[in-house]
């Protein structure tokens, strides 16, 4: 019995200390992981032209396996997107490696062996145009599924591919840059001579000597350089002073109508590499497009949207904007009859706009108008309220076109439709609660400062950090914390240590980037009392100080194996008092024995 009651109380004990082992070293968290890293050389792109990017991510998470979708949006307007969402089921995203490119002076659009990327992505010029003066920034939201269709992941980052003035910052802050370029008259028709005049600027403090200027027409099927090389050089570009270059042109008398791409290449002895620009000729025509079906001898007349204006900013979630498309029928010679516009939203990819972001208000998605005369222009207008809760992106318009038009003394009905792309957004919802700074604080030692933030709004925040002012001194001062998920929040804690008797105080500065790329700052103040450093024994006021500890509750470990103790002291107790009851139990048997053998 007794080896028995040991080893309980043994096996009680072992496991009293497993127990206390395991609070004290609780699992470790796992890691997050980190969004992935995009490269992409900067461009130099004007107003008007279509362009190409290529861009190569780098991503710790990813696996060969996995299958991706890339949704790309511009959030400023200066990117129209003809196409947004890549994905690599339909062979749009690359996965076979590359080298990293190291060297800047190497171009990465022609060879891929100077990268090391997980997977690429090529965006080709037919999807995207500069229409805007702000810079070209692109956000990226990737997402992985495995082979059953299962999400793993979703991530979000951006990068810039052409700055606001159009010049390549990366080239010696823009020194030689092409400035602007124009026809001497716009459209071009189909077998006319134009001029192209280019100007160039020198941006840079010194001269830009032997300045080299080459026209590439080859992309523009149709149209040439007429009487002149198709390279021109400049002597010298004085610091801060332009140059203009003139090209003599002319255009095929078939062509089709549509916006053709010539490149102006330019270099000069102080830059270290060319830069390379792309223009944008609009041309009106008569041929009729390869593409095009007809069996009529005489091209069907088309109508397109030369232009469209939403405000010049991101439509904000929940607020009524008006959309003005300014469209023309490019027919020199046909007239377009019962034209109907049908103004619809293309659906999103997230569930929050899977019926399309935007709804018409106060009108109906509809337009009629009886004619279009032959080269007239016209322009339409619709209010669209865009959903309160779309996730921020840039999502489509769909622009479709039901019209008649004559052709050969025969009546046919023709249908058309462009997508147009409108960058949304959400308002800004990132709070900060009132600093806990608990006091006084004796000198020598440390005030522990404590501030909550959430993200309230329905937008990634980028680039959150904390600076920290005041009199006192930290090993927090400046602390990056990174990016925060809509609906995410957490608790910035640093110690303080006071530099003098008084009032502390000081101030946090949360600092971050919006989903527009805006940088937007909120401020929070924070203040205590600094005391003299209090020898043992002495208080405040001559009162008597609290006892240390006394109102802390133990670990619970302590807590634990203090139950242990009592519980032992416990059983101990228990068996001395069974075996006192068991003895006199025995003595009173034995007594009774006695009694029975006198009788």
């Amino acid at each position: 019995m007794k080896l028995k009651k040991r080893r309980l109380l043994s096996l009680f004990l072992t496991l009293l200390m497993v127990a206390a082992f395991c609070m004290g070293y609780p699992p470790a968290k796992a890691s997050n992981t980190a969004d992935p890293e995009i490269y992409s050389d900067k461009q130099t792109v004007l107003k008007g032209s279509p362009f190409q990017a290529v861009f190569y991510f780098k991503h710790n998470y990813y696996s060969s396996s996995y299958n991706i979708v890339i949704d790309v949006s511009n959030t400023n307007g200066a990117i129209s997107l003809g196409k947004k969402t890549f994905s690599s089921k339909n062979d749009e995203i690359d996965k076979e490696n590359g080298e990293l490119n190291t060297d800047s002076s190497k171009s990465s659009d022609d060879d891929d062996s100077y990268y090391k990327y997980d997977y690429k992505l090529v965006i080709p010029e037919k999807y995207m145009k500069r229409v805007g003066d702000g810079a070209g920034t692109l956000k990226f939201t990737i997402r992985y599924y495995d082979s059953n269709g299962t999400k793993l992941g979703t991530y979000l980052v951006q990068k810039t591919i052409f700055d606001p003035t159009g010049a390549n910052s990366t080239e010696q802050n823009g020194r030689l840059q092409l400035q602007s370029y124009r026809m001497d008259h716009s459209p071009v028709k189909e077998g006319e001579k134009f001029n192209l005049i280019f100007t160039v600027k020198n941006n840079g403090p010194t001269a830009c000597n032997n300045v080299m200027a080459v026209l590439d027409p080859s992309t523009a099927e149709g149209i040439s350089i007429q009487g002149v090389s198709d390279t021109q050089y400049i002597d010298s570009v004085a610091p801060g002073q332009s140059a203009t270059i003139t090209y003599p042109m002319t255009c095929l008398p078939k062509i089709v109508t549509g916006n053709y791409t010539v490149s102006l290449i330019l270099s000069a002895d102080e830059l270290s590499k060319s830069l390379t620009s792309k223009i944008f000729i609009p041309v009106v025509g008569t041929k009729a497009d390869k593409d095009a079906v007809s069996n009529n001898n005489e091209s069907k007349p088309l109508i397109i949207i030369e232009s469209y204006d939403y405000g010049g900013k991101p439509v904000m979630g929940g607020k009524e904007f008006n959309l003005v498309m300014h469209l023309k029928n490019t027919s020199p010679s046909a007239q377009i009859e019962n034209l109907k516009i049908t103004v619809s939203s293309v659906a999103g990819t997230d569930d929050k706009s899977v019926a399309g972001a935007f709804t018409p208000a106060k009108s109906s998605n509809t337009f009629f108008i009886p004619k279009v005369a032959p080269n007239s222009s016209l322009s339409e207008q619709i209010a669209l309220i865009p959903k309160a809760d779309a996730t921020p992106n840039s999502y489509g318009v769909t622009v479709a076109f039901t019209y008649e038009a004559v052709l050969d003394g025969k009546r046919e009905a023709i249908e058309a439709n462009e997508i147009i792309s409108i960058p949304l957004t959400q308002s800004d919802r990132f709070e900060a609660n009132e600093a806990e700074l608990q006091g006084p604080i004796s000198m020598g030692d440390g005030g522990q400062l404590n501030i909550n933030y959430v993200n309230k709004g329905k937008s990634k925040i980028f680039n959150l950090s904390v600076k920290l002012e005041g009199n006192f001194t930290t090993e927090s001062a400046n602390t990056y914390i990174g990016n925060v998920e809509s609906g995410s929040g957490d608790t910035f804690q640093a110690t303080l240590n006071p530099k003098e008797e008084g009032t502390l105080s000081g101030k946090a500065t949360f600092s971050y980037e919006d989903a527009n790329g805006n940088v937007k700052s909120l401020i929070k103040a924070f203040s205590c009392q600094v005391i003299a450093q209090q020898d043992n024994g002495e208080g405040m006021d001559s009162e008597p100080g609290p006892v240390p500890n006394a109102s802390k509750t133990p670990p619970l470990w302590m807590i634990l194996l203090g139950a242990g103790g009592a519980v032992v002291v416990a059983i101990v107790v228990f068996v001395m008092i069974h075996k006192k009851r068991k003895a006199k139990k025995q003595k009173l048997l034995e007594e009774n024995d006695d009694y029975d053998e006198v009788s």
